[in-house]
């Protein structure tokens, strides 16, 4: 069968035939031609007010249905957004492995829809049957986070002059008398349409529909395209993909006939040539026939041959297999349909860029299982600029505190109005901290009491006074920190050892004093700490392999829990390999900015980079690069990274757009 436009035409023929050639014949074909194809002559006529099929509610057990009456479809969605994010041909074999766990049957259709920044999953079925929905659900479930939705149709009806285009063959009637035929059946196609269709808002309507019907079956070709056209397509603020299952048997009569069919011997070497790349990529890849149908809402010129068509809507809500492309499972990684996500949640959100498509992304902060986060990336891209600018745009009412050994958030200060205390000129008081088996453990560390010392033995005051005059600083403040603060260990930075004593202090007696609160549960302190390369000053590496020391071990005793107690710490660094691999798998959210292949080396390994992402992460611009730095006037610097969100493998290759005025007088 031929596409619904193609039959329009037909009909269109017939009618020019009756037209010229005025018998009985001809005119009879017409009256045929209106009642076969007349429905989809009268919707392409209506094309500039797209159109969609009337679905009324309908409840099969548990689930809400958009129930089709006049062909007895039922249509059951989900609010879905993906577990994992694989793209290109990275998602073969999952896009297989759903694929072949649906088991989907004939007559049933599975849509993945993106709207704007909201994704769906629809089931389409004529049987009415929970138990097997609740079994399209539970495999989807394990692929998508998925909320119960449901999508009716408009109310408003085609406007009444679809009855004068209907009847406009009644002017042919003194040449033909069956043209009267031809206009009655198409008043009854009118009619129809009025009652079992509605008009759609443009905001909701595909304009473009993939019109291939082949798009072949060669493994090399679907590796060459699939990553370009995934991307033509994640561009689409709207875009579907409609698949389901293609019996074998169709498989067998399409090139089975080459030998039975004296008219297609001629295609024979052909048909032996594709039916070879078909068994291989069958039998290799354990891949199934299937039929698909891709929707947009703009022509896409690639193997899919995504055209316009005013029949595009129609043809989303009445999924026929004549209609769609011949394929195999694997080519469903030419559609982005596992590509980032989002945590489905309406928390305080954290705007941080936009992705590789100009799409927006978000960090929903209340919804993070942890809100401990990384940041790594090279001297130089825009780590420390990239942080002041989230912090900056972070919702009012956080208190921030920043650990700043280089002075780069001192423009942050003043735009958040942070109060900039020197180090080690000041110090958070040590009657906090004093008595903690922590701070005496840390002293022992950098040989500033002996090991095992009770708090008798210990002079904190003495201790911190002998680091600090040593950095020139005869005898430290002691200050209770305001809610937003930045220490500024500069006046230390040619002493890395009293940077890393000073940093642990600082961090110490944040984490001793936000570990001894009640619950919070909402975040409501942010701590930065950057170049965390510091708190390895005095790191040890144990029998088990695990990196520890005071402090870090004070970190991970709180960062599976430090969102009950109401605080996060973000730790920034310039590489992996400088903070725990299991600190960086236990953080909310991962930034890791781009850098050379040497310093992504341990980053490929911890964050489980693949292809894409390395490539993506290699081809990064320094902020300086970007539109002309920050000494253009207008220009919008911006920092580019990878984002893996938790508590799922969510991830984005972002571009962060800069605050220049985050720059001034670092």
């Amino acid at each position: 069968m031929r596409r619904p436009h193609l039959y329009i035409y037909a009909a269109l023929a017939a009618f020019a035939a009756a037209v010229f050639a005025p018998h009985w014949l001809t005119a009879a074909a017409a009256a045929v031609a209106a009642l076969l194809w007349g429905e989809w002559l009268l919707l392409w006529i209506y094309r500039t007010w797209p159109l969609e099929p009337y679905r009324e509610r309908a409840q099969i057990g548990q689930y809400p249905a958009a129930y089709d009456p006049r062909r007895g479809l039922y249509h059951v969605f989900w609010e879905a957004e993906p577990t994992r994010s694989e793209f290109g041909t990275s998602a073969a074999a999952t896009l297989h492995e759903i694929y072949a766990s649906l088991a989907l049957q004939p007559g049933e259709f599975i849509a993945i829809l993106q709207h704007g920044n909201k994704r769906y999953v629809r089931f389409t079925t004529k049987t009415p049957d929970e138990s097997r929905i609740a079994h399209v659900e539970a495999v989807l479930r394990t692929y998508f986070v998925m909320y119960k939705d449901l999508w009716l149709s408009y109310k408003i009806r085609p406007r009444r002059w679809l009855y004068l285009a209907a009847a406009a063959p009644v002017v042919l009637t003194p040449a033909n008398p069956v043209f009267l035929l031809v206009a009655l059946t198409l008043l009854y196609h009118a009619h129809n349409i009025r009652r079992w269709y509605r008009e759609v808002e443009l905001d909701l309507h595909f304009e473009a529909v993939s019109t291939k019907r082949d798009i072949g079956t060669s493994r090399h070709a679907l590796e060459t395209f699939a990553t370009a056209e995934a991307t033509a397509l994640a561009k689409m603020k709207k875009w579907a993909v409609v698949f389901a299952p293609r019996p074998e048997v169709a498989v067998e009569k399409e090139f089975g006939k080459a030998y039975e069919s004296p008219v297609e011997k001629r295609s024979v070497v052909v048909k032996l040539q594709k039916t070879s790349q078909l068994l291989e990529r069958m039998l290799k890849y354990d891949e199934r026939p299937i039929y698909m149908q891709v929707f947009g809402d703009r022509e896409l010129a690639t193997q899919l041959d995504v055209r316009r068509d005013p029949l595009a809507n129609v043809l989303f809500w009445l999924p026929n297999s004549a209609y769609m492309t011949k394929a195999l499972s694997h080519d469903l990684s030419r559609i982005p349909i596992f590509y980032g996500g989002k945590l489905m949640s309406s928390g305080r959100r954290l705007f941080v860029g936009y992705d590789r498509f100009d799409r927006l992304v978000e960090i929903d902060i209340d919804s993070m299982p942890t809100a401990h986060s990384i940041v790594l990336g090279p001297s130089g891209m825009g780590k420390s600029w990239a942080v002041a600018t989230l912090l900056r745009r972070l919702p009012r009412g956080l208190k921030i505190v920043v650990v700043d050994p280089h002075g780069d958030y001192a423009a942050l200060a003043r735009h958040i109005g942070a109060e900039v205390l020197e180090v080690p000129r000041h110090v958070p008081p040590l009657d906090d901290v004093k008595n903690s088996r922590y701070f005496r453990m840390l002293l022992a560390e950098f040989g500033l009491a002996s090991p095992g010392a009770d708090g008798a033995d210990v002079d904190a005051e003495a201790a911190v006074e002998a680091t600090a005059k040593a950095a020139g600083v005869e005898k430290p403040k002691e200050v209770q920190p305001p809610d937003k603060v930045v220490w500024d260990l500069r006046p230390l930075k040619h002493d890395a050892a009293a940077q890393a004593f000073f940093v642990s202090l600082i961090l110490l007696w944040y984490l001793t004093r936000w570990g001894s609160r009640p619950h919070a549960e909402r975040l409501e302190t942010l701590i930065v700490v950057d170049e965390a390369a510091l708190l390895m000053h005095t790191a040890k590496t144990t029998e088990t392999g695990l990196v520890t020391n005071t402090v870090l071990s004070l970190i991970r005793q709180l960062s599976m829990g430090g969102r009950k107690y109401g605080f996060a710490l973000w730790i920034i660094a310039q590489l992996a390999r400088h903070v725990p691999e299991d600190i960086i798998e236990n953080a909310g959210f991962v930034l890791q900015l781009g850098g050379t292949t040497r310093a992504l080396k341990k980053s490929v390994e911890v964050l489980a980079l693949d292809r894409y992402d390395y490539e993506y992460l290699r081809s990064a611009t320094t902020p300086r690069e970007t539109v002309g730095g920050v000494a253009t006037a207008g220009s919008k610097p911006y920092a580019m990274g990878v984002l893996y969100l938790s508590p799922r493998d969510i991830k984005y290759h972002v571009k962060i757009p800069l605050d220049p005025e985050l720059k001034e007088a670092a």
